[in-house]
């Protein structure tokens, strides 16, 4: 990636930008509640966290990539089971970045390093894969979402493109390329579809863009810098039940909330101070106000009842 002399300088003093005080006036912050942490699974330690998915039961499901497995969690933090090992075969995982839940409570993994899409029963059992194949070839998924009528949406890493699969993993659409216009992409990374709109993370961009079933762009949220509404490097997703937005930055380690008109709302936070966290990436928020959020670089996924 080239970077202009301003963006160089921008990304060597950004973390002593972030680190200066910072009246509450000029950076709207709220409170977010810890409750506790996760970083055992019921086969160890966490490592290298990358991504989140709560079935409507509550159950949380984890992408313990450095593992290689996805490690399953009550509401409450307790560890359920494990699925997954490294390997090809079926079942197995290699460097697994993205996970969804589809209405009937299956469950998708973006097993990057494999180039597929892997399908899990809610108890972990296989149950079906599919090569992640676009116009030109083999593509390395980085994240998977289902649409209520089992559309399937996979970001393609290598190909810069979003792309669209039937329930049996036949490529039907897909939009993007490299580029920096509406409707491209530089390293597409976590989507999430809500209310028939599809929020995908332009990391290399610094946006959300969003999108209609068939493509068509309809806005973005954020742009390029490091202040309040601006982003260094998104990584992770996601809406509330108001439709808030809830938006990861792995350089600037904080979290910013937009409101359901998409503009940007505050920082979660403490009397203008943003809350710290550590390479924070995928996240999610259960029906009852929780947000889970992967911290990879301290192996943990952090759990907050929202304001």
């Amino acid at each position: 990636m080239r970077l202009s002399l301003a963006k160089y300088v921008l990304l060597l003093i950004a973390p002593l930008l972030l680190s200066l005080p910072v009246h509450a006036a000029t950076l709207p912050t709220k409170a977010a509640k810890h409750l506790f942490d996760i970083k055992n699974s019921s086969n160890g330690a966490l490592l290298l966290p990358t991504d989140i998915a709560i079935n409507k039961a509550g159950r949380v499901y984890i992408v313990d990539s450095g593992n290689n497995q996805i490690a399953v969690f009550s509401a409450d933090g307790k560890p359920v089971s494990t699925f997954g090992a490294r390997g090809s075969g079926r079942g197995e995982l290699r460097d697994p970045v993205g996970i969804g839940i589809d209405r009937g409570g299956m469950v998708y993994v973006a097993d990057a390093g494999n180039r597929r899409i892997q399908v899990f029963s809610t108890s972990g059992q296989f149950k079906f894969g599919f090569p992640v194949k676009g116009k030109k070839g083999l593509v390395k998924p980085i994240d998977v979402a289902v649409a209520k009528n089992g559309t399937i949406y996979v970001t393609g890493n290598t190909n810069h493109m979003l792309m669209v699969f039937n329930k049996s993993g036949k490529l039907l659409n897909q939009w993007g390329g490299e580029g920096t216009s509406e409707g491209q992409f530089r390293y597409p990374g976590t989507l999430v579809v809500r209310d028939g709109l599809i929020y995908v993370v332009d990391v290399l961009n610094t946006r959300v863009q969003v999108f209609e079933p068939s493509g068509r762009f309809r806005f973005h949220i954020g742009e390029w810098g490091v202040g309040p509404g601006q982003m260094f490097r998104p990584k992770g997703v996601a809406l509330d039940r108001q439709g808030r937005a809830y938006v990861t930055d792995s350089y600037m380690d904080l979290i910013q909330v937009f409101n359901n008109s998409y503009q940007f709302s505050y920082v979660l936070g403490n009397a203008g101070k943003p809350q710290k966290f550590t390479a924070p990436a995928g996240l999610a928020i259960d029906a009852a106000g929780r947000m889970y959020v992967t911290e990879m670089l301290k192996h943990k996924v952090s759990v907050y009842s929202l304001p």
